[in-house]
């Protein structure tokens, strides 16, 4: 009886059935990494090394692979660096099975974004070059309005308080809860559907954070990872933009400002935003950033960053202060 093969043994046969590539030398589990949808695995060839990424075969995520290649060709098309994909020897973009696909692209080096000015303009400058030059490109349908974390996270938060209130329940943490609720209930006004029509919408990378920015020697080497790309928000980007390379854990507004005024400045420099865009990016930035913070403390064993739910609380009490402040100061200067 025959051994049943590996699925690194299956993925390696398909490659060499349906790529050029000459002798497929090592195939290898890319560690350390999301599996969210698909499995990445490292291949190296006489042509090179690549990354091999499966996918689940239905019509929905077929649609988005096609988009996504097409929109891969055109940001290198417009001198944004990413992934080439690897055509098969029949001019595919993607190899299918009858329960799964399988794309290659070109392996990129380098490793994720650290947060310096450098790399903060240069992320600022590409992102909005992104939603510059992707205006007008198809995209497969689905609501703009309805993007990730536009809505206030109630359940998620009250989980999350839970947690703090474990460690330890006293006025302190009251009024640190009493801050962050003042914040969300005016987000959950700026954010509302009926004024979201205000927001300039278009085709988004839907993930943008510094592990799927990769550089090298201070150079943006890779945008990768556009699973989630695709008809949105402008604000979608530029609130995960702002939460993960300019908020993050600190709690230094000169640092805060800085890194926010930064990004924003080089990313205005392609499209400017909208003074209803402004105001309400403060307030997405914030929502983003509280659910990504109650959502990730259970996954992660209790801490982010480092911190426990109680310090965490701390934090985001005087980071949401402090974006409700921004917001405040953009009405000003109106």
């Amino acid at each position: 009886m025959a051994a049943r093969l590996t699925e690194l043994e299956i993925i390696g046969n398909i490659i060499r059935e349906h790529y050029d590539l000459g002798e497929v030398q090592e195939l290898r589990q890319l560690k350390n990494t999301h599996q969210r949808r698909h499995r990445k695995v490292i291949v190296k060839s006489e042509a090179g090394k690549f990354l091999a990424k499966t996918y689940k075969n239905d019509p929905s995520m077929m649609d988005a692979l096609y988009f996504q290649h097409n929109l891969s060709g055109h940001l290198k098309h417009s001198d944004l660096p990413v992934a080439a994909i690897q055509k098969t020897r029949d001019g595919h973009t993607f190899v299918w099975t009858d329960d799964w696909a399988l794309e290659l692209q070109g392996f990129i080096g380098g490793g994720q974004m650290l947060v310096t000015e450098e790399t903060l303009q240069i992320s600022g400058d590409a992102l909005g070059k992104f939603h510059q030059v992707c205006q007008g490109l198809p995209t497969p349908l689905r609501d703009a309005r309805k993007w990730r974390f536009s809505e206030v996270p109630e359940d998620t938060y009250a989980g999350f308080y839970d947690l703090a209130a474990k460690e330890r329940d006293d006025d302190r943490l009251a009024a640190h809860d009493d801050k962050i609720q003042e914040f969300l209930v005016t987000a959950h006004e700026m954010l509302d559907i009926g004024r979201r029509y205000a927001f300039e919408t278009g085709i988004i990378h839907g993930d943008w954070h510094s592990g799927n920015l990769l550089f090298q020697d201070e150079k943006l080497k890779g945008i990768i990872d556009m699973e989630f790309a695709g008809d949105g928000c402008y604000l979608e980007d530029l609130s995960y933009a702002v939460s993960n390379l300019c908020i993050r854990t600190t709690t230094k507004a000169a640092k805060m400002e800085f890194r926010t005024g930064i990004l924003l400045k080089n990313y205005e420099a392609h499209r400017v935003l909208s003074y209803a865009e402004r105001v309400a990016l403060y307030y997405a930035v914030g929502v983003k950033h509280v659910t990504t913070v109650c959502y990730q403390t259970p996954q992660l064993g209790g801490r982010v960053a480092g911190y426990t739910p109680r310090q965490w609380m701390a934090i985001l009490d005087y980071q949401t202060r402090w974006l409700s402040y921004q917001a405040e100061k953009v009405r000003l200067e109106k």
